[in-house]
């Protein structure tokens, strides 16, 4: 479609009617893309050909066009004032249908009594002969008049909100420089001379004398015996080592004790040295009446000497 001034005006008063560019575009028959390139050559031109009216100012097409919006805005803004004002009115409706306001001084006459008077309908008409619908009647929302009073009021009805900043300082900065650690110093190290090993007696446990039965043995000593007797002598006494000289005053040495020495005997010892003998006891007999019984024991008073009771 051709640019004209009268076309340009027709697009303004129907964004102003229509409420947007997209509806006006769609009655006027142009495209999209022809409106917002005229608004382009409008802002860029600015020639007499891109004059139009809203109102009674004269003005630029693409000014007009920002004009038109605002008067939309604004009007959609009224009808917002007023909803919240008075509130809504809705068409009653029944499984889908309108439902129509009846005649309150019909109710009593019966469909007979209608028919009679000549009266064909029970519902109230408009001076067009339109059926009135019923309608409900909805108060304003009350989250929309707080939220519009917010933005019309603020101090009065705007969220309130208080932060407190609760903050000491005494105008003076420290500045605080961490220098490296000392190293520790050496500390010296006090030896004591060790304590030589005390020699404990071995105590042998001969066995049984069991020669009456087996036979004199001869006593031999092998080579092996000769080495584990070597390796159970006391290991050698280590040389004192002479400990070096100790600025500042000696530390006496505390004498050892008995605990000490008899755990310092049991280290030095081989591993088993130290597990007491068994000691071979006499067996203490206590004759009761069936050991002196003749028929057990036989001729005489009693067992013999060193006789055990086999249970």
């Amino acid at each position: 479609m051709k640019r004209e001034p009268e076309l340009l005006q027709t697009l303004v008063d129907a964004i102003a009617e229509f409420g947007s560019i997209k509806n006006a575009c769609g009655v006027c028959g142009v495209s999209n893309g022809a409106f917002f390139n005229w608004c382009k050559q409008s802002a860029l031109d600015g020639g007499e050909e891109f004059m139009v009216s809203i109102g009674e100012e004269p003005m630029l097409f693409h000014e007009a066009v920002k004009m038109a919006q605002r008067q939309v805005s604004f009007e959609i803004l009224e009808n917002f004032r007023l909803r919240l004002l008075r509130g809504t009115d809705e068409v009653a409706r029944f499984q889908g249908k309108t439902v129509f306001r009846r005649d309150p001084a019909l109710d009593h006459l019966s469909d007979r009594d209608l028919e009679d008077l000549g009266i064909t309908t029970r519902y109230l008409r408009d001076t067009a002969g339109e059926f009135i619908p019923e309608v409900i009647h909805h108060e304003p929302s009350v989250q929309g008049v707080l939220a519009f009073l917010a933005a019309e009021f603020p101090r009065q009805w705007g969220a309130k909100s208080t932060v407190e900043i609760n903050q000491r300082s005494t105008g003076v900065q420290v500045v605080k420089h961490q220098y490296a650690q000392p190293k520790p110093l050496a500390v010296p190290v006090h030896e004591v001379t060790p304590v030589a090993a005390i020699e404990a007696p071995i105590v042998d446990v001969e066995p049984d004398d069991l020669s009456d039965i087996l036979g004199e043995e001869p006593v031999t000593e092998s080579a092996e015996s000769l080495a584990v007797a070597e390796s159970v002598k006391a290991p050698p006494v280590a040389e004192p080592v002479a400990a070096p000289p100790v600025t500042g005053p000696a530390v006496p040495v505390k004498p050892l004790t008995d605990l000490t020495r008899d755990l310092l005997d049991r280290l030095a010892r081989r591993p088993g040295a130290d597990r007491a003998a068994p000691v071979m006891t006499q067996p203490v007999f206590r004759p009761e009446a069936d050991d002196l019984d003749p028929r057990r024991t036989g001729a005489g008073s009693g067992p013999p000497p060193g006789a055990i009771k086999v249970v």
